[in-house]
Parts: structure tokens; sequence; C-alpha cells
């Protein structure tokens, strides 16, 4: 390790117990001592997932090392706090998507999409093309997933349509990019951050969304994504061709390749259909089981006995999937969060920012204040940690204040995706990795993508989900 680097770990190491020290020095009045050392284990915690001395799953096991040193709690009472049907639900949705990678399905819907006639005939068609595919996608694949597979789609065609056509690369894969982080709102699935705030609003608020419901303002939100995306990527990256004439036969020759649908394929597309059947049967019949955690897991069970290969003994998802289809980064980040946001409610914490944050908040700036909170701090660490962060300070005080939670959790999750910076998000790290998006333009656009779409995000919001709940209810 060089010296630079030595020092930069160092200096991100010391970050964690220098925000516990200021937490505790704090004078917090009328703050148990117990819920005083949590809010500093808290601070630890959120300092750790920004700084990065060591990945976000080691530092989401740091409530079981300090938790029973000063907030007189027991190691199997901080273990209880890690048990949530979160871990099954996500570990579902991620081999899933796995899946739907592995056997190529993903692929041949999107070739087939740009196949369509007249979706790709110049050059700002085949970017909106690009970004409306990336967003049907990533509605049921993570978005990393989608801008794997799609950006090498995108740029080999860029390419071949128009050998040198800089600006037109750079566009294609911010489509890819701006495509994935939209569809992920249509869909409690679509991105990890949803399923993240629907758990923390239950949990905190005892308020309820049913996959319908998300759904019938996913889908707005997301569609509200295109023309705004769409816009700012033609008039700021203006392509260099203006018409494709062949750009359809390119497609069809690539999606021919593909060869006849695999047994494989079959299976993936099957559980994809069972999950959209399960997710909306309670919206048609009252089944008491079927909440929205449980089809997940009922999806990974179908895709190990499923087989895709009878002769060779082969199943549609085999044991080395499970080590590779799973975010496992990701995955323990989202269950320290959600352990942490436990113990700071039962210890009083939480109460406590409330009551010193209500006097200063007022119903009707709360949905700015959450949108701007994780706009901001998503830029600086993972949009996960963010969304665990101002969820857990901002329900309680949307309850006390009266103001409706559902329409913050909305905003949170949406508002949650970074694209401005490459080491925002793995999302946006892998775009930039993909060489065809400068640092200058990933930024430039990238900021007024993130001005815009938030914008939109957090209007929108506050319109569609109490005129869905109303209608859902009627």
């Amino acid at each position: 390790m060089g010296t630079a680097k030595r020092r930069a770990f160092l200096l991100s190491l010391a970050a964690g117990p220098a925000a516990f020290a200021i937490v505790r020095t704090a004078p917090l009045a009328g703050l148990a001592p117990e819920a005083h050392f949590a809010l500093g284990v808290y601070a630890w915690i959120v300092a750790w997932w920004v700084t990065r001395p060591v990945p976000w799953a080691v530092t989401s096991f740091l409530p079981f090392v300090l938790l029973p040193i000063g907030a007189e709690m027991g190691l199997s009472s901080v273990a209880g706090t890690y048990g949530h049907v979160i871990l099954p639900y996500l570990t579902g949705v991620m081999l899933f998507g796995h899946a739907f990678q592995k056997h190529g399905l993903a692929r041949r819907i999107a070739l087939a999409a740009l196949c369509i006639p007249g979706v790709a005939r110049s050059g700002s068609g085949l970017i909106l093309a690009i970004l409306v595919v990336s967003a049907l996608l990533s509605a049921v694949v993570s978005d990393l997933a989608v801008i794997v597979m799609m950006t090498p789609i995108a740029l080999s065609v860029v390419h071949s349509v128009a050998p040198g056509a800089t600006r037109m690369s750079a566009a294609a894969s911010l489509a890819v990019l701006y495509g994935a982080a939209a569809g992920g709102l249509a869909t409690p699935p679509g991105i990890v951050f949803n399923a993240l705030t629907l758990s923390l609003l239950d949990r905190f608020t005892g308020y309820s969304v049913s996959f319908a419901q998300w759904v019938s303002t996913g889908v707005i939100l997301a569609a509200a994504h295109f023309p705004v995306c769409y816009l700012i990527l033609k008039f700021m990256l203006p392509p260099e061709v203006k018409a494709i004439p062949d750009a359809r036969a390119r497609f069809l020759k690539e999606r021919e390749q593909l060869g006849p649908v695999s047994r494989g394929e079959r299976n993936v597309l099957f559980v994809l259909v069972l999950m959209l059947v399960l997710w909306t049967l309670p919206t048609v019949a009252e089944i008491g089981f079927l909440e929205i955690w449980y089809v997940p897991p009922v999806a990974m069970l179908l895709l190990f006995v499923l087989p895709a290969d009878p002769k060779r003994g082969e199943m549609t998802l085999e044991a080395g999937d499970f080590q590779k289809g799973v975010g496992w980064n990701v995955l323990f980040l989202v269950l320290g969060g959600m352990a942490l946001a436990d113990v700071l409610t039962t210890l009083g914490s939480i109460d406590w920012l409330a009551g010193r944050l209500t006097g200063n908040l007022t119903a009707g700036a709360l949905p700015w204040v959450a949108g701007l909170a994780t706009v901001l701090l998503t830029q600086l660490g993972s949009g996960a940690a963010t969304s665990i962060m101002v969820s857990t300070i901002l329900f309680p005080i949307a309850e006390t204040l009266g103001y409706n939670p559902a329409i913050l959790a909305r905003i949170i999750a949406g508002t949650a995706q970074a694209v401005a910076f490459p080491w925002s998000s793995p999302a946006s790290a892998t775009t930039f990795s993909f060489g065809a998006v400068e640092f200058g333009t990933l930024f430039k656009v990238g900021l007024v993508a993130t001005v815009l779409t938030s914008m939109v995000v957090i209007a929108l919001s506050m319109i569609l989900v109490p005129a869905m709940e109303a209608f859902n209810v009627g």
C-alpha cells in the first residue's frame, strides 16, 4: 500500500470513531445515556458507509461490537434486530434478476423491442429506444445487471451505424443508465431502495403499501422520466447522425443469432408471470399470507427446482448461482441499517430526534426536505445507506405532523439513485467504466438529470400517492 493510499485509508478509518466521539460529547439534553450511545454508533456506521474503509457489509455488523458495550443490549438482543422479512425478499429478487440475465431472456427481450418497425430510424430515436428498453428491463432486473447487459448492445449499435460518433456513444451509455434508474421506480423489486423504504415505512408507521399501489404510481413516475431524460440527452449530447436506414436489419440479424428460446428462458418467463400474478392477486381476492414479501422466496425456490437441461441434470439456477447472483455487500448493508433503525427506535433515539426536528419543520416542507436530503447524501455514500438514514429520521416526524408517510417513501426511493459521479453508485461507476462517457460529461449531464428528475419525482409523488390511495380504496 502506497503512502497516499495508506493515508487515505487511515483517514477514512478514523472518520467513524471521530463521528462517534462528536455525537457522544455533544450536549443532547433529554436523551437517555443508552440512546445517546446508540446515536453515536449510528454516526460511526454512516461515516464508514460514506468513506468505506471496509466493505459496507462489514460495517453493518458494528452494532454487534459496539452496542453491548454502552447501550445495555446483549448480543442476543442485537442479533434479534437482524431478523427481518427483507432478507428472503431481497435474496429472491437478486437471484431472479441473475436468472433473467444468465439464460439470456433479458437480451432477447431487449433486441425484440429494438426490432419493432420505426423504433430506431434516427439517432435521436435510437437513444429514446435504448432509454425505454433499459427502463422496461430494470423493472424486473437490477439496474446494474441492465447496465452490464445493455451498454455493450447500445455501444455496438452506435459504432456500427455511426463510427466515431463520440456524442452519440456517450448519449447511448447515459440512456442505459437513466433508463435503468427510471425503470427501478416502477415496481417494488425494481431497485433495492424500494423494498428498503417500504419495510421501514411499515416498521415505523404500520403503513402497508401493496404491490399494485406501488406500481400504480411507479409506472407513471418511470414514464415521466422518459421525456425529461430524452430531451436532456438530445440537447446536451445531440447525435452526430440523423437517419439510420438499416438499424432494424442489424437488430434482426443479431436477434436471429440468439437461436430458439431455451428451456431455461421459458422457466424464467414462467416464474416472472407467476410473480406478477401472485403480487396482483390481493387486489381481487383477500389472501392473508400473500403479502408483497412472500413472492420472491417462492420464485427463488422454483428457479432452483425447475430443470433447464434434464438430460444433463441442470436446473434453472444451481448452487454456484447462489454465490454469484446475490449482492451480499448490499444485502447486509440493508440488514445492518434495518437492525440499527430498530435499535434507535427501541431506545428512544428516534423519538428524541423527531421531537427536536418537529418544531422546525412544517408538513408542507417535509417532501422537499426528504428529496433534497436524499439527493445530496446519495452523492456522498450508498443510496441504501441514505434511504435508511433519511427514512429513519423523517417517517416518525411525518407521523407526528400528520403527513402521509407513503409520499415520503416514494420520494426517498425515487431520489436515492445517484448518476452524477462515477463513485456515487455501482450503476454510474459501471457506466463510466465502459469508457464512452468522460467524467465532465457524466457530471454535467448527470447534474441536470438529477435536478430535473428529482423535481419530477417530488412533485408527482405529492399528487399521485394520495390519488392512487383514494382510487384503490374506492
